[in-house]
């Protein structure tokens, strides 16, 4: 839904479709990529973010076009969307909550699925979101496809 698309950095062919970034953009993203690596999904994740998802579906909601947005911008988007606010509130999850969640799920699925070669311009994943989502195989592809993907696309959406 909000993902963030993980810096392929060191490979010139990877960016051509992605927009130069300025440098305060690109620090900014280098921020937002550490703070997500390092937030700690919940526990109950799975029990709670499906549901979520499965409403937002239910209601024709499309997520906002954020893929250049710094995460603070994204989680402003999320906030402005009036018809998302009542399954939000439904589910006791703030936007910000859903954005992080949703991004960290999203970051750490992409990474697992496909780990980049050179670690060094990818920050440590929180070893806990790692070893929530490798415990839950069933849970990942169910949050997956309710999101409209399928483990073969990966971090393609």
């Amino acid at each position: 839904m909000a993902q963030q698309p993980v810096p392929q950095q060191g490979d010139g062919q990877q960016m051509n479709s992605v927009q130069q970034l300025t440098p305060e953009q690109e620090a900014a993203l280098n921020r937002d990529v550490e703070t997500v690596a390092r937030y700690k999904l919940p526990g109950n994740f799975f029990a709670r973010m499906l549901p979520v998802i499965q409403q937002i579906k239910l209601a024709h909601i499309s997520p906002p076009d954020t893929p250049s947005m710094t995460l603070e911008e994204t989680i402003s988007r999320t906030q402005a969307m009036p018809q998302l606010q009542p399954i939000l509130q439904r589910n006791r999850m703030s936007p910000r909550e859903f954005v992080m969640n949703i991004t960290t799920f999203g970051m750490t699925q992409a990474v697992i699925m496909h780990p980049p070669q050179d670690g060094k311009d990818m920050p440590p994943l929180n070893p806990d979101n790692v070893a929530l989502l490798k415990a839950h195989p069933a849970e990942v592809q169910a949050l997956i496809q309710a999101m409209g993907g399928n483990d073969q696309q990966g971090q393609q959406r």
